[in-house]
């Protein structure tokens, strides 16, 4: 069963405009463009999926290959900290709204009250002009160009 939804749910990511890579076993690679009215809009990011055995019913570990400077995400690893995949999953979610919607409200809506970079969500909380002149500068580091990519959100 949770082989063959999760091939369901990568034809359906493709299918929605994402180019997926496969990487070692159970994972794989997606690129996620930085949605319109967030600072990270203009670049993509590598993101690895690693799945279960267990998923849909126990949510994939989700990360961001490419470093990006973020509150809720850990800058060494790319561990993400968000609530819906790491306790509030259920099975309803798939890998489209993963990446349609939890993902750019991740980056739409950073929450420096929950963080895993605490520089961060420290400089986010006080002094946003300069946290975001650190974004932007990270974001011309590490941020990867458009390029051949179709899916804009």
């Amino acid at each position: 069963m949770a082989n063959k939804r999760r091939d369901i749910d990568i034809i359906n990511l493709i299918k929605a405009g994402y180019k997926v890579e496969n990487g070692d076993n159970n994972e794989i690679y997606v690129n996620l463009l930085g949605p319109k009215d967030s600072l990270y809009y203009g670049k993509k990011w590598s993101i690895v999926i690693e799945f279960s055995n267990d998923y849909p019913y126990k949510s994939p570990s989700i990360g961001f290959v490419t470093k990006i400077y973020h509150p809720n995400v850990d800058f060494n690893s790319g561990s993400i900290c968000l609530d819906v995949l790491n306790q509030e999953w259920t099975p309803i979610y798939n890998l489209v709204t993963i990446f349609e919607t939890l993902l750019p409200q991740l980056l739409l809506y950073p929450n420096p009250d929950d963080p895993f970079n605490i520089e961060a969500a420290s400089l986010m909380k006080n002094n946003i002009n300069e946290y975001n002149t650190v974004v932007q500068l990270y974001i011309d580091k590490y941020g990867l160009d458009i390029t051949n990519q179709t899916k804009i959100i």
